[in-house]
């Protein structure tokens, strides 16, 4: 091998770990856990990403969009790497990226034996490990056949039907926290019981707890959902949502408690109707058909409202 292709690279879906890992460090930060993800790669899904999250998270989309094509050329550099090392934790952010990121792989076999994923041990993020505990990690050999898991499941997350993700979380999976994380992604949908998303439930639930300001707020969320903890930007998007309208669940303005219908949701006696909006590639709200069903998937503590049989479309 010459020098170039001796070289290693480190992905990771932020920023938090420049200067702290080896070899060039590639940043893919497009939040594909938010937002719709449709459309031919890259322009027509640049485009299509650019606008949701100018749109949603107050950036300007032309710097977006820059930004977008940025990350996702850079990726063209990789078969110039001997080691490639994945660098994505057990949370929904990063393993949604990182199936991303492993459906654009696939296309390359080039790349087979030279991409490593990095331990994350399902409790802490990697930025908030000692740098010597960092630099100990032991890369971990990603075989092709995980490669092509990671592309089925994007294929299944992107879908408009999310039948098949349904199916793909229940099963033991060569990514040892995709499952979980799916599973979570999907619990975003209408539920069957009171019309909110699990996310949504649980920013009201906080609130309705007497949660008193963003930091206490994005505290209490953390504690209760280790699979996704919500960025100030995402809770900020779901805060939005649900105080807007005449119909709105929260408070306007801050400290956003429950109004008296987000609190009749809350106690079982009236259901949510939520706006149109994009879950990955589902469609949800008015005309969207697809409602989670807690008790098909075996949760017990269930919110009071009414019961259904099956994940529903």
């Amino acid at each position: 091998m010459g020098a170039a292709h001796d070289a290693s690279a480190s992905i990771r879906c932020g920023d938090d770990l420049r200067g702290r890992v080896p070899g060039d460090y590639l940043c893919l930060a497009d939040p594909v856990c938010q937002g719709p993800v449709h459309g031919t790669f890259p322009a027509e899904y640049v485009s299509r990403r650019a606008a949701f999250v100018a749109g949603h998270y107050a950036h300007g989309v032309e710097t977006v969009r820059a930004r977008l094509d940025a990350e996702y050329a850079a990726l063209r550099a990789l078969p110039g790497h001997g080691r490639i090392l994945l660098w994505f934790e057990h949370d929904l952010w990063d393993q949604a990226v990182l199936i991303r990121l492993l459906s654009l792989l696939a296309d390359w076999p080039n790349l087979a034996g030279r991409l490593f994923l990095m331990p994350a041990d399902g409790v802490r993020p990697f930025a908030r490990l000692p740098q010597e505990e960092l630099e100990a990690l032991e890369p971990r050999p990603l075989p092709w056949s995980a490669v092509e898991a990671g592309a089925e499941a994007w294929r299944a997350f992107a879908a408009e039907d999310p039948t098949a993700l349904d199916s793909l979380s229940r099963r033991v999976l060569p990514l040892p926290h995709l499952a979980r994380a799916m599973r979570r992604h999907l619990q975003d949908l209408p539920w069957v019981t009171d019309g909110l998303g699990l996310t949504e439930r649980r920013v009201m639930q906080a609130l309705a707890g007497g949660a008193d300001g963003e930091a206490a707020l994005l505290r209490a969320l953390e504690a209760g959902d280790p699979v996704f903890p919500l960025t100030d930007l995402i809770l900020h998007d779901v805060v939005k949502r649900l105080s807007t309208g005449t119909r709105r669940l929260i408070a306007r303005d801050a400290p956003h408690a429950p109004t008296p219908r987000g609190a009749a949701i809350l106690a079982g006696q009236a259901r949510y109707v939520p706006g149109p909006r994009f879950q990955a590639g589902v469609v949800v709200g008015p005309g969207g058909g697809w409602w989670w069903n807690p008790r098909a998937a075996g949760v017990t503590n269930l919110p009071p409202g009414r019961g259904a049989m099956g994940l529903l479309g």
